[in-house]
């Protein structure tokens, strides 16, 4: 079911970080163990930082630790890092533990799985899953580019057509590494019709689209220009490159690294390279 399958996920997602959580805190208990007796009390003076040390826990001042005892200093400072870095894990893993216990059967993102199709059609949740996020954007139908239809006559892994070999490689990439996609996705850059981007993909995490354009012939006069303006429109509209629009590009003799291509996208989306 949906509903046990997202519940598997979030379970999975807190023993992983729970499983993280007990290692460091193991590391940071034997780094414990080698540290000096004492604590560092910092006092902020005339614009300057004073150290003192702390050895009786009663006591409010200490002995005033000269930068002489630099190594004692530091070892202090990460003596007192660490012990609340232990107690800060203690209370994240208790939490997350009981929060595992008494974790509802039922998530508020189940109320959108649960409808019957006709009325998912009908609704625009508030609240979902990944998985029903992306099937949604996956197939809502959008106007197809009518230029020159005939030219998409180059197969991908999932079965549609694209203009170009670099285009089917790029599509089988994303297919690969899992990053939902669109191709050909319409773009509205103002009053007039609407760009179509050469493909548009769902950033999970963030929950947002990036644009990518392969720019395949730059040795192209004709077709540079056209793209450059096509490039402004998309600036016009905040779409540009360190936002949200990737760009890729090959001219005669310089094609597209297709093995650097797939290591940075992976990188980009949090995806394990394949």
């Amino acid at each position: 079911m949906e509903r046990d399958r997202y519940m598997e996920l979030n379970s999975r997602d807190l023993t992983k970080r729970i499983d993280m959580l007990k290692k460091v805190r193991e590391k940071a208990i034997k780094q414990l163990e080698h540290t000096p007796e004492g604590r560092l009390r910092v006092s902020h003076q005339n614009n300057h930082d004073r150290m003192y040390l702390v050895i009786d826990p009663k006591e409010k001042t200490g002995k005033y630790l000269p930068e002489s005892q630099r190594t004692l200093i530091v070892a202090l400072a990460q003596k007192g890092y660490l012990s609340k870095l232990v107690s800060s894990i203690d209370r994240e893993i208790k939490a997350s533990e009981y929060y595992m216990k008494v974790m509802p059967k039922t998530t508020a993102e189940e109320v959108f799985v649960r409808l019957h199709s006709a009325r998912k059609e009908l609704v625009t949740p508030l609240l979902e899953s990944d998985e029903e996020y992306v099937k949604r954007w996956l197939t809502k139908k959008y106007p197809e580019n009518p230029f020159n239809p005939e030219e998409r006559c180059y197969s991908t892994k999932r079965g549609e057509f694209v203009r170009s070999k670099s285009e089917a490689m790029i599509a089988d990439a994303y297919h690969d590494l899992g990053i939902p996609y669109r191709y050909e996705y319409p773009v509205n850059v103002g009053n007039r019709s609407p760009r179509f981007a050469d493909f548009a993909l769902m950033d999970v995490r963030h929950r947002r689209i990036i644009y990518h354009e392969h720019l395949g012939r730059l040795d192209d006069p004709v077709y540079l220009h056209k793209n450059m303006l096509k490039l402004d429109e998309y600036r016009r509209v905040g779409i540009f490159t360190g936002k949200n629009l990737i760009l890729t590009t090959e001219l005669e003799g310089c094609p597209l690294d297709m093995n650097l291509f797939r290591q940075n996208t992976a990188e980009l989306f949090g995806k394990t390279p394949v």
